[in-house]
C-alpha cells in the first residue's frame, strides 16, 4: 500500500507519511531548444494536441515544479539522457501519536539505471533506521522488490509524470494555448501515483483540470482541481526551460545505502 500522496512514494512506504520536501537545484536557463519546429496545435483536435504535449515530456529536457496539498517540490529532468534530479516535501504528521508536524524531505538523483536518494524523515525515524539526513545514498536496484522507484522495469528513467497526466477526457480548447477537461488519476502506477485511499474516493476518476501550452505546444502548466475529493488530489505542475537544463551528475560524497534503508523502500 502507498502511504505518500504523490511522487516518490516508495521511499516511505513503511513509515505512514503523507508527504516529502524538495531538495534539488534547477537551472536558471530559459533558452528554448534550438531548431524546434513550431506546431500549429490549433488545427489539431484538442485531445490529440494535449496528449502530444504531455507525451513530449518523455523525450525532452525540462525543469518542473509541483504543488500538491501541503507539499512543494520539483527539479530537472533530461528524458533523452535518462537523468533527473528532483524531490518533494513539506510539514506532515508522521502518525507518531503526538499530533505534531515534522518537516520531512526526500530527493532523488537518477542517472539511469542508477539512482541515489537523500531523505530526512525527522529525528525519530532517522534514528530508528540509522539514516543520515545530509547524506546521498546509492541504491542497489537488485535489493529492491516491488517498490515504487524512479526507474521502470527495464532500468530507464521514469518520473511518473506522463503516467499521472495521461488519462484525460472531455478535452476542450478554450483558446489556442488553454485546455480544460477531466482526468482519471486512479490508474496511475508510477512514483507520482496518488495514495490508494485518495484514488478510491468517489470523484477521483473525473477530476477537473486546466492545462496551458506554449506557442510550440509544449506543456507549461497542468492544474488538477481535486481538493473537493481529497486535499492531496489538488495538484499544480509547471514546466520550464525546455531543452536547456543544468546537467545531472553523481551526488558528491554519496555512500552506499545501509540495509535499514531497504526496509523503507521495499
Amino acid at each position: 500500500m502507498k502511504y505518500i500522496t504523490v511522487m516518490f512514494a516508495g521511499a516511505l512506504t513503511l513509515v505512514s507519511l503523507s508527504a516529502c520536501q524538495v531538495s534539488t537545484s534547477t537551472s536558471t536557463s530559459t533558452m528554448p531548444a534550438a531548431g524546434r519546429t513550431v506546431q500549429n496545435a490549433a488545427n489539431v483536435p484538442p485531445q490529440e494536441a494535449l496528449t502530444k504535449a504531455i507525451k513530449q515530456l518523455d523525450t525532452t529536457a525540462y525543469n518542473f515544479s509541483i504543488k500538491q496539498g501541503v507539499m512543494t517540490g520539483g527539479g530537472r529532468v533530461d528524458s533523452a539522457a535518462g537523468t533527473g534530479a528532483f524531490g518533494i516535501g513539506g510539514d506532515v504528521d508522521l502518525g507518531l501519536g503526538d499530533g505534531t508536524k515534522t518537516r520531512v524531505s526526500v530527493a532523488y538523483t537518477v542517472i539511469a539505471p542508477e539512482f541515489w536518494i537523500k531523505a530526512d524523515f525527522g529525528d525519530t525515524i532517522n534514528q530508528h533506521y540509522g539514516m543520515n539526513p545530509t547524506a546521498w545514498m546509492h541504491v542497489d536496484n537488485s535489493k529492491i522488490t516491488g517498490a515504487q522507484i524512479p526507474l521502470d522495469k527495464s532500468g530507464k528513467l521514469d518520473t511518473g509524470i506522463t503516467d499521472l497526466l495521461s488519462d484525460v477526457a472531455d478535452v476542450k480548447r478554450t483558446d489556442k494555448t488553454h485546455y480544460t477537461g477531466t482526468i482519471d488519476v486512479t490508474g496511475a502506477e508510477g512514483i507520482m501515483a496518488p495514495t490508494d485511499a485518495a484514488a478510491k474516493k468517489p470523484g477521483a476518476k473525473t477530476l477537473p483540470f486546466t492545462a496551458t501550452v506554449d506557442e510550440q505546444n509544449r506543456l507549461t502548466v497542468f492544474t488538477i482541481d481535486g481538493a473537493s475529493v481529497d486535499e492531496n488530489l489538488a495538484m499544480e505542475l509547471t514546466f520550464t526551460s525546455y531543452g536547456s537544463i543544468e546537467k545531472v551528475t553523481v551526488p558528491s560524497g554519496a555512500i552506499e545505502a545501509p540495509d535499514s534503508v531497504y526496509e523503507l523502500i521495499g
